[in-house]
C-alpha cells in the first residue's frame, strides 16, 4: 500500500479485501464497479467532478497555464540556479534526458535545447530503452534527467535506478511531490500543477519551461556563449503574455478548424528544430482527446515519408521554422496542397517566414511575436491542446477521460499499468 499513488491507495482502502489488479486480471469486480461509476481518468487525476459536455475540466486546465508559467518565472530562477550549481560541482559533461509518453517528448525537447543553451552534450532516450539498453558513456560524468508528471511511471523509475546503479548523477523533473522517480534521484525539480483531468497539459508546458530555465542557468555558470542563449531570459519573460493572447485571440479559430475537419481520418504534423517536440506532443494530444490517428514528421522526413499519404481526409499542419529552414516547411505545405490535403500553418515570428506560410496555407494560426525559436515550444503547447480538445468535443468524445469512460479502454489501461505503476 505504501508504494501506491494516493488515488490508488484511496481506492484500495475502500475495498481492503478486494484482490489487487494484475496484468492477467487487470480489473477485478470491485474496480470494475468503481470505474463504471467514475471513469478511471477522473479517479487517477483526483478530479473534483465529472462532466459530460463542454466546457470540460480540461478546458480550464488549458487556460490556467499562462499564469503557471508566470509563477515559475517569478519564483523558480533561484531553484534552477542551485541545481545548476550542483551540476557544475558534479563535473557533468554529458546529459541523458528520459521519460515515457509525453514525458519522452519533453526529453526530446531537452535533447535539443540543453546543448544550445547550456553547452552540454545531451541525448534523449525513452525510459524503457534506457533501463534495458543503457548507453556506454562515462557514467561518473553523466547526468540523467528523468521527466514524469506523476513521478510514478514505472519505466522511468527503473531507468533512474539503472542510472544510479552505474554511478550516474540523477535529476527528477516532476509535477508531483514525494514520488518514486524523485526517491530514485539525487535531486528533484518539482512544480506542482495539481492538474485535475485530461491528458498531460500543464505538466508538459511547465516542465519544458523549467528545463529551458535550467539550461540557461547551466550555460551562465559555465560561461557558455552559444549564439542562441543570450536572449533566453528575456524571451522567456514574454511567454505568459503570448499564451494569454493566443487563448484570447485564436481559440475560436481553433474551434472552427476542428469543426470543419472533424471527419478527417488523420492529422500529419510537421515541425523542425525545437518544434519537432511540438509536433510529437501535438499528435499525442490529438490522439488522446479526439481518438484520431496523428503522426509527427521532421520537415525533411515529411518530404520523404508522407507524400503518398496526402489526400482530402488527411490534414497537414506545418509549424514555422526560423530563417532558411522555413523554406522547406513552405515546400511541405505546397506539396500537401498539391496532394489535396487541407493545410494549416502555425506561425510565431511575425516576419517574412510567417508571411510565406500564411500565403500558401489554407488556414493560419498565429502566436504573437516575441518568442525566440528556442522558447516558442512553451506557448506552442496551447495550439495543439486546444485543437485536440475541440476535435474531441466535436467528435463526441470526452477529452477529460482518455476514453476511460469506455470499459475496454479502462481494461487496456489497467493491463498496461496495474495499480501503482503510473
Amino acid at each position: 500500500m505504501d508504494t501506491l499513488p494516493r488515488w490508488a491507495s484511496q481506492l484500495k482502502q475502500r475495498h481492503p479485501d478486494g484482490a489487487m489488479p494484475t496484468r492477467e486480471a487487470p480489473i477485478p469486480t470491485w474496480l470494475a464497479d468503481e470505474t463504471a461509476r467514475t471513469p478511471l481518468w477522473y479517479i487517477i487525476r483526483g478530479a473534483r467532478e465529472t462532466r459530460q459536455e463542454h466546457p470540460f475540466l480540461l478546458h480550464e486546465e488549458i487556460h490556467r497555464q499562462p499564469d503557471q508559467w508566470g509563477e515559475i518565472l517569478t519564483g523558480y530562477w533561484p531553484v534552477v540556479e542551485l541545481i545548476a550549481e550542483r551540476i557544475e560541482e558534479w563535473g557533468i559533461g554529458r546529459v541523458i534526458v528520459t521519460g515515457c509518453g509525453s514525458a519522452f517528448f519533453t526529453a526530446i525537447h531537452g535533447g535539443f535545447t540543453i546543448p544550445r543553451i547550456g553547452g552540454l552534450q545531451t541525448t534523449a532516450v525513452e525510459s524503457f530503452e534506457l533501463a534495458n539498453y543503457f548507453p556506454l558513456v562515462d557514467y561518473g560524468m553523466t547526468l540523467v534527467i528523468g521527466h514524469s508528471g506523476t513521478g510514478g511511471s514505472i519505466e522511468t523509475v527503473q531507468a533512474m535506478q539503472a542510472a544510479a546503479a552505474r554511478g550516474c548523477k540523477t535529476l527528477a523533473v516532476t509535477n508531483t511531490k514525494e514520488t518514486a522517480v524523485s526517491r530514485a534521484s539525487d535531486v528533484s525539480l518539482t512544480y506542482v500543477t495539481s492538474q485535475e483531468c485530461g491528458p498531460c497539459t500543464s505538466v508538459i508546458s511547465t516542465r519544458i519551461l523549467l528545463q529551458t530555465m535550467l539550461a540557461a542557468a547551466i550555460g551562465e555558470r559555465s560561461g557558455f556563449e552559444g549564439a542562441e542563449r543570450g536572449a533566453v531570459r528575456e524571451s522567456l519573460a514574454g511567454v505568459p503574455d503570448i499564451g494569454r493572447e493566443f487563448l484570447t485571440r485564436e481559440e475560436e479559430a481553433v474551434r472552427d478548424l476542428a469543426e470543419r475537419y472533424h471527419t478527417a481520418e488523420s492529422w500529419l504534423l510537421v515541425g523542425s528544430g525545437p518544434n519537432y517536440f511540438s509536433a510529437r506532443e501535438g499528435t499525442l494530444k490529438i490522439e488522446e482527446q479526439a481518438i484520431l490517428v496523428g503522426k509527427a514528421y521532421r520537415t525533411g522526413d515529411f518530404h520523404h515519408d508522407a507524400l503518398s499519404l496526402l489526400g482530402p481526409d488527411r490534414v497537414v499542419v506545418a509549424i514555422e521554422a526560423a530563417g532558411q529552414a522555413n523554406d522547406r516547411v513552405v515546400d511541405a505545405v505546397r506539396a500537401a496542397n498539391e496532394g489535396h490535403s487541407p493545410t494549416v500553418a502555425v506561425v510565431w515570428s511575425g516576419d517574412r517566414t510567417a508571411e510565406e506560410l500564411h500565403v500558401v496555407a489554407d488556414h493560419t494560426l498565429q502566436l504573437s511575436p516575441g518568442s525566440a525559436e528556442l522558447t516558442v515550444p512553451i506557448p506552442m503547447t496551447l495550439v495543439f491542446q486546444l485543437l485536440g480538445y475541440y476535435l474531441g468535443v466535436t467528435r463526441g468524445f470526452n477529452p477529460d477521460t482518455l476514453r476511460t469512460d469506455y470499459e475496454p479502454n479502462t481494461r487496456a489501461w489497467l493491463t498496461s499499468f496495474p495499480l501503482g505503476t503510473h
